[in-house]
């Protein structure tokens, strides 16, 4: 079976939080599946995000929705899929029979959430509307007011609504009035920047810790001195080394000196990274996840690419995030802050190579495949490391749930 890529975009709810994730895919040299390779392309989506990645690993506790063609409906594809993780999501293109609606309300019937994709309404669509719990709506290609219509219309049934391509705040705002549900679209991938806010000492603090942390030349003892600074870090650490099955240790650890020297420099230094982020309470947990993810496939893009510097990549990765961790402009974010001549470049004008790689995450974050491009890379190449950073992500973020 030939192979696809595939990434995903947030569906968040009226709050802003994460509701589910879209799975998109292409083909393994970036290109979109002709209407014939529909099919095999949602199939292996599915085989990449439920046996091999894993559906937890990709989209974590939240639904994945998943686009299905009329022959994966009919072949009954979706019934191998958990249905309290995903939502089947009916192409616009399939043709509308007794065989198809059936396939559908079949569905609908064993506990499946059924979402109509790309809505315009035709009286042939009434059998499927029936057993949809979501209908989305194109924001670019419909009017507000024809939007609007529909949700009059069936406003008696137990059906919601997703406003997906939203890419201003005008237009989250007037769907958000008219009572769309959920919300799809760039405008959540932008940083949403709060004028005059600055930074609390606290939280500067908590920067110049992340950036001592990732020095390359730092050793063991300055890693625990650094550590020790913060009660906070030690108290979670020493929890960390004491309780987790993965070290089984013969007696208890009350140094942080020894709890480092078990971890070992670079496990630490990660380790701190994470509780470090962790410690921006106000912060959604979705954009710590997207920091994660992201600093993870800058490090993976420079191994692939067999560059030396991994670390700075990972680093570089996570710092691009602040804009959204912290509701000021990145560049005051950055502030006084111990970075290298090298880091800021990239950070502020996607300058050198740490620039190209965070311009290659960025850009197939946003599913502009063409414009993803690294050193000498193969998109697929570039797909795996995206792939992986989500799955680390995942997981990090769920043992950090436990600490």
């Amino acid at each position: 079976m030939q192979e696809f890529l595939f990434g995903r975009q947030q569906i968040l709810d009226r709050d802003q939080n994460v509701f589910a994730y879209e799975l998109l895919f292409r083909d393994s040299d970036g290109r979109a599946p002709q209407q014939t390779e529909a099919t095999e392309a949602s199939n292996q989506v599915i085989v990449n995000s439920i046996l091999e990645a894993g559906l937890d690993h990709v989209v974590g506790p939240h639904r994945a929705f998943i686009n299905f063609t009329r022959d994966n409906l009919l072949s009954g594809t979706a019934l191998l899929l958990p249905k309290d993780k995903v939502v089947i999501e009916v192409l616009e293109t399939v043709a509308i029979d007794d065989a198809l609606v059936e396939s559908v309300h079949k569905l609908a019937r064993e506990g499946y959430l059924i979402a109509l994709d790309d809505f315009v309404f035709s009286e042939a669509w009434l059998p499927l509307i029936r057993a949809a719990n979501i209908i989305k709506l194109d924001v670019q290609s419909e009017s507000m007011d024809t939007c609007r219509s529909y949700i009059t219309k069936f406003r008696k049934l137990p059906i919601k609504f997703l406003a997906e391509k939203v890419e201003t705040q005008e237009q989250f705002m007037d769907c958000h009035a008219m009572g769309c549900a959920y919300f799809q679209g760039y405008y959540f991938s932008k940083p949403k920047i709060v004028q005059g806010k600055r930074m609390g000492a606290s939280q500067h603090a908590l920067l110049r810790l992340l950036v001592e942390i990732n020095r390359p030349d730092i050793d063991v003892d300055a890693l625990a001195k650094i550590i020790s600074t913060d009660a906070g870090l030690s108290y979670k650490l020493l929890r960390y080394i004491n309780t987790s099955a993965l070290f089984r240790l013969p007696k208890k650890v009350e140094s942080i000196n020894r709890a480092v020297f078990y971890l070992g420099l670079n496990e630490t230094r990660r380790w701190a990274n994470l509780m470090a982020l962790a410690g921006f309470p106000d912060t959604p947990a979705e954009i710590i996840m997207l920091a994660l993810a992201r600093a993870k496939m800058c490090e993976l893009l420079a191994v692939a690419a067999k560059l030396r510097n991994g670390d700075q990549y990972f680093l570089a990765g996570m710092m691009s995030m602040l804009d959204k961790m912290m509701g000021v402009e990145l560049a005051e974010a950055l502030k006084d802050l111990p970075l290298s001549e090298e880091v800021l470049a990239a950070l502020l004008r996607r300058e050198g190579n740490l620039g190209a790689g965070l311009t290659c995450a960025n850009q197939f974050e946003l599913w502009q495949l063409d414009d993803a491009k690294f050193q000498n890379l193969a998109i697929g190449e570039i797909g795996q490391a995206y792939m992986s950073g989500v799955v680390w992500a995942n997981d990090i973020i769920a043992e950090l749930a436990n600490l």
